[in-house]
């Protein structure tokens, strides 16, 4: 196939229902970037206690990271529909008994609601990225529909919080978790009634817990995307430092909506670009990438050097998860690929957790200029890991990883 460039975009979605499947996939992934925040201005707003706050939205974001994978294993096996008409169920019900436990008083019911309200969350961003698997054959603007999703999670990034944040302050300290009870559930319903919510085909192997680990390049994805999520939670809480030191504690948000600009920008340029490159040198090249955006952060002279500077870095971001996805999905066998797309996303939720609390420890200990040299430092690693697994990729394309205990076994290649 020719180099369509900024064309694929539009080849790609000519067909009606692929944009409305967008749509319904953006609307579903809300509670993904509001859930945490709602979390955090209601339980503070209820209690007083921002340690509240923090706990409730940190387990919120930890359980909606955890369940992913079962999630995806049981969408691999019986199809997404089941999953998303339970989420539209059981999400508003966990949202209503957070809130009536705020209002109550009862920091015990708020505690272990926001964790049925993370639970109650469908992993979106792998159902998505799997149902164009199944839709799009060809490798280049399978490549750019996953670019469609990275540009996705940025907007819901973008301006979710923002809206959270206003909810909560100008109508009612629930009003960001009121949003996720709402428009998640009504996007996972819609998202339900699109044609091609169906599941990846089926075979008569079993397919053991294990069985992602015994591959070597998925592995090399899942701790590369670890590191990368220690370093983007390093990273955010220590511009709100900066940001807090330097006397301007309100340009931390302006900063950090820079990044995700940056990042879904990068994205949409990305999926444009020529199909003469391979993925694992697409991966090579968005891995160095970050390695260089993100180590010169630890040079910024002042927060407002973290405008241009985090526009770059967050450039970075997009594309690098693409070709992370983008790989995983061709080294893994199809009936497994939504599960293993959540494995990916659950390493970058648990890194990013582990460095929000490291980040804290370091700033306490050190301030946010040492922070930022162990950002930098992380943002070594997944190059280091991608260039030591060179070889491991080399396989990329030819050897899926089989939903058998058996190597080789499986099919060998995509639909």
């Amino acid at each position: 196939m020719s180099d369509l460039g900024f064309r694929a975009y539009g080849k790609l979605l000519s067909v009606p229902s692929r944009t409305l499947m967008v749509v319904a996939g953006l609307l579903a992934r809300t509670p993904i970037a509001v859930l945490g925040f709602g979390f955090l201005y209601f339980a503070h707003a209820s209690t007083g206690s921002y340690a509240l706050g923090g706990l409730t939205s940190g387990l919120a974001i930890a359980s909606m990271g955890l369940v992913g994978p079962l999630a995806g294993r049981v969408a691999d096996r019986r199809g997404q529909r089941q999953l998303l008409l339970a989420s539209a169920i059981t999400h508003p019900l966990a949202v209503a008994g957070a809130v009536a436990s705020g209002y109550l008083g009862s920091m015990v019911g708020l505690v272990i609601m926001s964790v049925f309200c993370g639970v109650t969350v469908a992993p979106v961003g792998a159902f998505m990225r799997a149902r164009w698997s199944t839709i799009v054959e060809d490798t280049f603007l399978l490549r750019t529909a996953f670019a469609i999703e990275a540009v996705a999670d940025e907007i819901v990034w973008v301006f979710g919080p923002a809206v959270a944040a206003f909810l909560a302050a100008g109508v009612a300290p629930a009003g960001g978790l009121i949003l996720s009870g709402i428009i998640g559930p009504l996007g996972a319903l819609f998202l339900r009634m699109m044609p091609d919510a169906k599941p990846l085909p089926r075979t008569e192997h079993t397919h053991r817990p294990d069985q992602l680990l015994r591959s070597a390049p998925f592995v090399i994805l899942l701790v590369a995307s670890f590191a990368t999520g220690i370093g983007f939670g390093i990273n955010d809480l220590s511009i709100v430092s900066l940001a807090t030191a330097g006397g301007v504690p309100a340009l931390a948000g302006t900063v950090l909506t820079v990044y995700s600009i940056g990042s879904a920008l990068g994205g949409f340029v990305f999926g444009a670009l020529s199909t003469r490159l391979r993925s694992r040198q697409m991966l090579v090249g968005t891995s160095l990438a970050l390695f260089i955006t993100w180590a010169s952060l630890a040079l910024a002279p002042s927060i407002w050097w973290f405008y241009p500077l985090g526009f770059f870095a967050g450039a970075t971001i997009a594309p690098l998860m693409i070709s992370v996805n983008h790989i995983a999905q061709e080294i893994v066998a199809p009936e497994i690929v939504t599960e293993a797309l959540a494995w990916l996303n659950t390493f970058v939720i648990c890194g990013m957790s582990i460095g929000s609390f490291a980040g804290g420890l370091i700033n306490d200990a050190a301030g946010p200029r040492t922070a930022f040299v162990v950002v930098a430092c992380s943002s070594v690693v997944p190059i280091l890991l991608v260039l030591m697994g060179l070889r491991a990729f080399k396989t990329v394309g030819r050897a899926p990883v089989p939903s058998t205990g058996q190597a080789g076994g499986g099919e060998p290649g995509r639909s």
